[in-house]
């Protein structure tokens, strides 16, 4: 046994999984339901109810099993799965407080209607529910709180370097990460998703110590308050490993399965695949995968799809929430990812702009500045960004672990600048300008020089109305408050590269 796998095994032995097992298991042959004893959860939390079955020959696809949950006239149909060692659970997130009731229906008697209730309580400070569209443009928290994302990319982290991935994530302004549970070619595979072998897999019978490494690394990105953005399909296995060889049916069952499995959690997000083209260019194809997992999932946590650099998939789609964008070699799309929003009247995500790192491929051999000048450029077009580092041979796409790069941390403090930051907090997400500026309502403007040197600027602000003036050096992290200034005004700016100016209006009541 690796190294690797032992670690991966001890920790899963001592998971503890987010929400409430509903009572004990006991009874010989038979499936029980204990507990006697009202359980609490919090809204939007988990509710894991667990139920002990017969034997059967594959318990995943021969056994139908769901519960219906009620509350006055609120219904939610909820789609179990088979945990192993003869468990079946069902997992329920509810969005509403108060007693919730349900009913258990399976084509298994031991199963079939079994009944029980819950009460769900007032979420605590940290529970601010999952990311829904607060805007055409933009997002926020259940709970009507602020969400903007910002992001990383971490391809296959669970399977290497787990807990030294979560603390690199530990307080940082990153709250989204692109995240796929299978290994490309060249990655480690401690522990196999699926019973069988080396593309002789039996795509029915999920391994349940995989599974539950994945239920806890969504609990834990949760913990952190990082949405995961879950990527079911990619094209980089390269034949080494034979996860890609699924057909139609074995397709539409993997996705079920970890809707099931994975959408109780507030923190999900779901991403049909990265670069989707490589794995078939057919609208058609994946507008049907779409729609599986959209059907499958009650709660309607985002949800989009990747492409080529340049591919602009057809994201009016109504299953798809926001565009998930990847551009060129010229970065030329940079200017104008403000069209992708007006085109596709959705939240724009540029999910890849390149890696920071030393690959080969003009794609990942960019510079931290030039790495952290895309991501701030992505902002000013009223749109969002995700980071990503790719340093080879042992770390092609950034398997987690320790940053290695120079725009990590920078781009974790624009986070926590701007967008965490409870003194000047964004409105409502911004909107483009012009090439430099963005605004957020009428009350607070960014501007972004990018490479330039700039010694002195002149702006126009609304009328009426006073701005507290910041000067901000995204490269050394540091803000200089320039002063109150209101109308037609000059300041002088560092003459440095990557410097922004923040304009928040002063005595506004939101402040």
């Amino acid at each position: 046994m690796t190294a690797i796998k032992s670690k991966i095994l001890r920790r899963l032995k001592n998971v503890v999984l987010q929400g409430f097992v509903f009572g004990l298991i006991t009874g010989i042959n038979s499936c029980v339901i204990i507990g006697t004893n009202l359980e609490q959860v919090e809204q939007w939390q988990v509710f894991e109810l667990s139920v002990k079955g017969p034997e059967v020959r594959n318990p995943y696809a021969d056994v139908n099993l769901s519960a219906t949950f009620y509350r006055g006239i609120e219904k939610f149909n909820i789609k179990g799965f088979y945990g192993g060692d003869d468990i079946y659970k069902i997992r329920f997130m509810p969005k509403e407080k108060g007693i919730w009731k349900y009913i258990t229906t399976s084509n298994i008697c031991e199963l079939d209607k079994k009944s029980g209730k819950f009460k769900c309580t007032s979420p605590s400070n940290v529970n601010h529910g999952p990311v829904k569209l607060l805007t055409q443009f933009h997002f926020s928290y259940e709970d009507g709180s602020s969400y903007y994302p910002v992001g990383t990319t971490l391809y296959c982290w669970e399977l290497e370097n787990y807990e030294e991935t979560l603390q690199s994530l530990k307080g940082t302004g990153i709250n989204k990460v692109r995240y796929m549970p299978f290994p490309h070619r060249g990655n480690k595979l401690p522990i196999k998703p699926f019973e069988g072998k080396e593309h002789e897999w039996n795509f029915y019978k999920p391994n349940p110590a995989f599974w539950q490494m994945i239920d806890q690394s969504v609990i834990d990105l949760g913990k952190l308050g990082i949405q995961a953005d879950f990527i079911l399909f990619h094209p980089y296995d390269r034949k080494q490993y034979g996860l890609d060889k699924m057909n139609d049916d074995e397709r539409k069952f993997y996705l079920e399965y970890v809707v099931a499995r994975l959408s109780a959690y507030q923190n999900v997000w779901w991403s049909m695949a990265n670069e989707f083209d490589l794995i078939d260019e057919s609208t058609e194809y994946w507008n049907k995968l779409g729609q599986i997992v959209s059907k499958a999932d009650p709660y309607g946590h985002m949800h989009s799809i990747h492409g080529l650099p340049g591919t602009k998939y057809d994201w009016h789609q109504p299953w798809a929430t926001h565009v998930s964008y990847q551009i060129s070699k010229d970065a030329t799309e940079l200017k104008d990812l403000h069209k992708l929003r007006t085109a596709y009247g959705k939240p724009v995500l540029l999910d890849e702009y390149g890696y920071e790192g030393n690959a080969g491929a003009y794609w990942g051999k960019l510079s931290g500045e030039k790495e952290l000048r895309r991501h701030w450029t992505s902002i000013i077009q009223g749109c969002y960004a995700t980071h990503g580092e790719s340093w080879g041979p042992e770390n092609y796409f950034w398997k987690g672990g320790t940053p290695m790069g120079e725009s990590f941390k920078r781009i974790s403090w624009m986070g926590k600048e701007i967008f965490e930051n409870s003194q000047k907090p964004v409105p409502s997400g911004f909107t483009n300008i012009d090439s430099v500026s963005a605004g957020s309502a009428d009350d607070y403007f960014i501007y972004y020089f990018g490479d330039k040197k700039i010694s002195s600027a002149q702006f126009n602000l609304p009328l009426g109305k006073k701005f507290q003036v910041d000067v901000i050096d995204t490269w050394n992290m540091t803000v200089t408050e320039a002063g109150k200034f209101q109308g037609s005004f000059e300041i002088q700016l560092l003459n440095k590269p990557f410097i922004a100016v923040r304009m928040t209006e002063v005595n506004n009541n939101k402040r």
